[in-house]
Formats: structure tokens, sequence, C-alpha cells
């Protein structure tokens, strides 16, 4: 709360989370600044406590390039593993944590890019599963620190992915995302109204990903970034047997990067958000 101790433990005091009155807000759906503070903040204590907490040697910061497809063609990885597993442990060698911070205040975000303690960081507010989904919403926030949109005072926020808005900096990390995931050839599919049902999106994204090589499921969501239909490409994606796995991968690198044991009781408390485990220990505790 970046309050005195004494302030916390007196009953007559009110207490307010810091506002961020910075903060970029993006697809923001009728919920004022003040109602996403507490979210925002619980984000970037958690945020602080992964990076106070890099295993050694902690990787210095390397933003990656200013386009999407540079990025691509930066990333290993592509053709040996999913495509959420390649960006995700590419982001982390390069310095930058990806955290699935799944049980924040609510009303909460989808995404957010921020800097923390000079360190460009990925916070994840949501509970989707589909590696697809997650893919491209963690290039989208890459898109925002690689376009140089958010500054240590002011994250940008990105509250609800499903609204379509008409905003220079949004379209700029939707096509940061979609050059990052599908590459340079732009990869048309139709309309909702073209579509019979969720099977012929399937049908369509599995026939592109087979000529292509491009992950069927980037495709999809892509598709759903685009039209603003994320109930078909829900659907279509478990017909392809792809809506599970984004936060075993996600919790897999954050065990593979952060010394969760090695923190402190405050700081392993933050984290617990992130993977779920008992309370510290008391010898832990007396550290």
């Amino acid at each position: 709360m970046a309050v005195p101790l004494s302030t916390v433990s007196d009953p007559e005091t009110t207490l307010e989370p810091l506002g961020y009155p910075e903060a970029r807000l993006r697809c923001v759906r009728d919920i004022g600044r003040d109602r996403l503070a507490p979210a925002i903040h619980a984000a970037m204590q958690i945020a602080g406590a992964v990076v106070r907490n890099l295993k050694e040697p902690v990787p210095a910061p390397t933003a990656p390039p200013s386009d999407g497809l540079a990025w691509r063609q930066e990333i290993r990885g592509f053709d040996g593993s999913s495509v959420l597993d390649a960006i995700v442990e590419d982001l982390w060698t390069r310095g930058i944590p990806v955290v699935p911070a799944h049980l924040l205040p609510t009303p909460g975000f989808q995404g957010l890019a921020a800097v923390v303690e000079d360190r460009p960081v990925v916070v994840l507010g949501h509970r989707h599963d589909e590696p697809g989904r997650v893919a491209f919403r963690i290039s989208h926030e890459v898109g925002h620190i690689a376009k140089g949109h958010c500054t240590p005072d002011a994250p940008v926020v990105d509250e609800d992915e499903e609204i379509l808005q008409d905003d220079e900096m949004e379209e700029l990390a939707d096509e940061y995302a979609v050059r990052a995931l599908v590459g340079e050839a732009a990869i048309s599919l139709p309309s909702p109204s073209a579509l019979g049902n969720f099977r012929d999106l399937a049908n369509q994204a599995a026939t592109v990903a087979r000529e292509t090589g491009v992950d069927a499921g980037a495709i999809i969501f892509s598709w759903a970034r685009a039209t603003g239909d994320y109930a078909t490409a829900t659907t279509a994606t478990k017909a392809l047997y792809l809506a599970t796995g984004a936060t075993r991968i996600l919790r897999q690198y954050f065990r593979r990067f952060v010394d969760a044991e090695g923190a402190s009781p405050s700081d392993q408390e933050l984290m617990r958000v992130i993977v779920p485990g008992p309370p510290p220990s008391a010898d832990a505790s007396s550290r």
C-alpha cells in the first residue's frame, strides 16, 4: 500500500490503493479508473515480487523489435512447439516476465503491459486456457512494450479484449500480434455472416495451418480479434482440441525462471496467485 504500518493498523484509517492516474486504459467497458485501481495495483505488486525473485543469472531485459514480423523471425521453436510455448520462452529469456495473475480483485482486466523496477513485464488477468487466445493476448501486450506505449508510471491496461476500439494504439498492438503470430502473409478468413457455423471456421483454420505452418489457434483468435466473434472462435478451438494447456505452460516458465521458495514471506504471498501453495513455513517466516 506504500503507507506506514501504523496507518495500516489504524482501524479509523481508510486505505486506498495507488490510483495509477497515468495508466493508459484501453478497451474499457463502462468501468471507471477508480474501480480498476485495485486490480491494477495488485498486478503491479505481484509483478514486482516476480521481478525481485528472478533466478540468477538474471537476464538483462531486451525489448523485442518494434515490428511484429521481425520479432517472429527472432523467435526459435515455432516449428517444434506450440506458438504459446515459443513466445513465452522467448520473452522470459529476453528478461521480460510473463505473469499469469488470475486471482486479481474485480473488476479486473485481460492484459497489462508495464515497466516494473526497470523491467518490461506482461501481466495476464484472465482465466482463459486456450493457447492460441493467450498467445494473441501476450503478443498484443508485447506490441505495447515494443512500441514504447508503457512507462514506469503509465502501464497500458486492456480491460476487455472483446471490445473493438477505434484507437491507434490498439490497432498498432493488434497488427504487431498478427504479424508476430501469423507472419508476413495476410491470412483472410470469412466474416461471421459468411460462416455456416463454428465447424466452418475450424476447418478453414486447419486448412490454412496445414498450408502455411501457422498455428491454427493463433489463426482463429487473430480472426476473433478482428471480428469480435469470440464465441464462434472459442467453440472452433474446442473442435480442433486446441482449447486447453495455456495455464500449464505459463506456470512451467514461472517455475523455471522465478525462485519463489527463496522469496520473502510477503513476496511468496503475492506470488501464490500464480502458483497456489501452502502458506510460508515458520522457517520462512523467520527469515
